[in-house]
């Protein structure tokens, strides 16, 4: 049943559906409380405000979802599905906090459909109590978490956010630092259950029991120091606005008597540093933007994204794209290497999707290339393919995109991009 009024009052609606048939979800405002074994289905955009109470459900929900600043969301036993709209991006269905907001979780369950992937920018107070998801993120920002048996893609941990932690099976632990900070990180195992307690990027910190991760997931911005000591498996990210040329390799580097610096100064202007000392480095997420202009070789990239101005070359490296996507002015130009990680994705969970995304007015050649993946161009966007060693599995041009493949590429033509 639904019932709806500020003091949770008894108003009753009856449905003559059968019970688990789906039903239109009511507006979740202050007081409304849904509860009873039957199934919703939202489309299109939701808002949360008030005091939210929903129990022992299934909901199935289809696009983006925005918390209201002092909502207060509680989840008990509901079970969600969550779906993308039609030719939307990755990561569209997911949730953001207008501001700090209270959300409970407890003996629920969430699943990502076909390409979903739900992400959770979350504000406030938050208690989770045995929440299984699949292909699902939370970004903790000044959060207060109490967390208890939570399984997820990626947890991150961030900006004064406080995580009191047990129980929980992650792919991905990760956090952003700050602008210019030093810090350290040691002894974090593989897929092995740990308890520690972390002082995290960005004034963040995490007290961990019984918890294990496919990956630590390490975001570094501005001019921050890193130190990393026997980490059973790393990625790391860096957000660079500099010039030069990079090698970011894959495999364990580094020894304590001769740890492993990134990158080497005399070959960028690049003002962030990795100390590695028996580091299992997996990949690296590179995300330009400003007047960057990088070379990058011999490496092994996930994501790779460029907006503003930023220039990317890429000589004889893998990018998994994994998140590959160009906007603004940003300029690619790949030579001599392998785009997309499709083969990966029936063992790798960590590799959510492969795909390379053009939008605005950015450009992208590629040349003597190995695809394993598609290419979406969109809005003014410039795709130049040339001798393709293994073609795109797909090419498709929207908008007002322009194509060009030499030899000819079969490419499905579309009109704007929803």
């Amino acid at each position: 049943m639904v019932r709806s009024c500020a003091k949770f009052a008894p108003l009753v609606l009856l449905f003559s559906v059968p019970i688990l048939a789906q039903n239109r979800l009511p507006p979740l405002k202050e007081g409304t409380v849904i509860t009873g074994r039957r199934s919703y289905r939202h489309d299109g955009a939701l808002r949360i405000d008030g005091h939210v109470k929903i129990q022992d459900i299934d909901l199935d929900l289809r696009g983006p979802i925005t918390v209201a600043a002092g909502a207060n969301v509680e989840l008990d036993n509901v079970r969600i599905k969550v779906s993308d709209p039609p030719h939307s991006g990755n990561g569209t269905s997911g949730l953001r906090c207008e501001g700090p907001a209270t959300i409970t979780i407890r003996h629920s369950k969430m699943t990502a459909i076909r390409s979903a992937h739900p992400i959770w920018s979350l504000q406030g107070n938050l208690t989770v109590d045995d929440f299984q998801t699949l292909n699902s993120e939370f970004h903790l920002d000044h959060v207060q978490a109490r967390l208890n048996d939570f399984s997820i893609f990626e947890l991150e941990v961030s900006h004064s956010s406080a995580v009191v932690a047990k129980h929980l099976r992650l792919i991905f632990l990760s956090t952003h630092t700050g602008d210019e900070e030093r810090l350290e990180f040691s002894d974090i195992p593989a897929d092995q259950p740990f308890s520690r307690k972390l002082r995290m990027g960005s004034l963040a910190q995490a007290d961990l029991t019984d918890t294990s991760a496919q990956l630590f997931l390490l975001y570094v911005h501005g001019k921050t120091q890193m130190t990393l000591n026997r980490i059973g498996r790393a990625q790391l990210a860096i957000f660079p606005r500099c010039r030069g040329t990079l090698n970011l390799p894959r495999g364990k580097l580094g020894t304590s008597a001769s740890p492993v610096i990134i990158p080497d100064a005399n070959s960028s202007d690049c003002p962030f540093r990795f100390q590695l000392a028996e580091v299992n480095t997996d990949t690296w997420d590179v995300y330009a933007g400003g007047d960057a202009d990088l070379t990058f070789k011999d490496s092994v990239i996930d994501e790779l994204t460029a907006d503003g101005h930023a220039k990317v070359s890429v000589r004889d490296s893998d990018l998994y794209a994994d998140w590959l996507s160009f906007a603004g002015d940003a300029r690619l130009d790949v030579e001599d290497s392998t785009v997309g990680a499709q083969r990966l994705a029936a063992q790798r969970p960590d590799l959510a999707t492969s795909q390379v995304r053009l939008a605005d007015r950015s450009q992208a050649a590629f040349h003597h290339v190995k695809f394993d993946c598609g290419i979406v161009a969109a809005g003014n966007s410039t795709l130049v393919v040339r001798d393709a060693l293994i073609p795109p599995t797909y090419i498709r041009q929207m908008d007002a995109a322009t194509v060009s493949t030499q030899p000819a590429l079969q490419v499905e033509r579309s009109g704007k991009e929803r």
